[in-house]
């Protein structure tokens, strides 16, 4: 970049949020992104210590969508998935289009109807995250009100009681718990809407794993 820019000077540029103010968890947030080199930077060695730029300009766009998905999935390894799988990305966007589509608002943070829509379209098109930014569904990013480690999933999910069946089965995936989903789909009558598709991919995806493992084990005994 010809004007170097630092993490914090690139959330506010993208986000209007001064991150040693306001939220020091999204500038951490952001800082696991570059641990696991969705987000690539340049090191410079000054007198007392080093500053770290991004790399390129496009480095924006990509903080702007890791930032945006991490106001949903707070674990960086599963919006690092989002940009790398396809197949990942589009579950994710079918997750969000069924909890979030219909919804206002969530733990006090109000939705734009109109971008949620467009996002879950974005996410399920050939869009490349690495240099497309994606609508922003936020009025203000959630990470400032939620704090540490809690992305909006994560307050469904202490409304668990409220929800749906098929929404408990949406978070457990989300989560990465497809042993508790497909329990938990077990009690879904597949007159539900989408019951069926969601009851096979559960079960390909834990046949898929017993097939790794199997396999695993195949070789391991040669």
């Amino acid at each position: 970049m010809n004007n170097q820019i630092t993490i914090p000077q690139a959330i506010k540029k993208l986000f209007d949020i001064e991150v040693s103010k306001e939220s020091p968890y999204i500038k951490d947030k952001a800082n696991s992104f570059v641990r696991n080199k969705l987000i690539k930077v340049v090191t410079e060695q000054k007198v007392q210590r080093k500053s770290v730029y991004l790399k390129d300009s496009q480095q924006l766009d990509v903080l702007y969508n890791a930032l945006l998905l991490n106001a949903f999935y707070p674990d960086p390894k599963h919006v690092q998935q989002i940009f790398n799988n396809e197949q990942y990305r589009i579950e994710c966007a079918e997750t969000i289009r069924s909890l979030f589509g219909k919804r206002n608002n969530l733990a006090g943070q109000t939705l734009i109807s109109n971008n949620v829509n467009a996002l879950i379209e974005a996410l399920k098109s050939q869009l490349d995250l690495f240099c497309t930014r994606l609508p922003n569904p936020f009025h203000q990013l959630p990470q400032i009100a939620l704090g540490k480690n809690t992305g909006l999933l994560n307050c469904l999910l202490l409304q668990a009681s409220a929800l749906e069946p098929i929404d408990n089965v949406l978070v457990s995936i989300t989560n990465g718990d497809w042993e508790k989903a497909q329990y938990l789909a077990i009690t879904l009558s597949d007159d539900v809407s989408g019951a069926l598709q969601l009851k096979k991919m559960i079960n390909d995806k834990l046949e898929e794993a017993q097939e790794f493992d199997d396999l695993l084990n195949f070789f391991s005994l040669r």
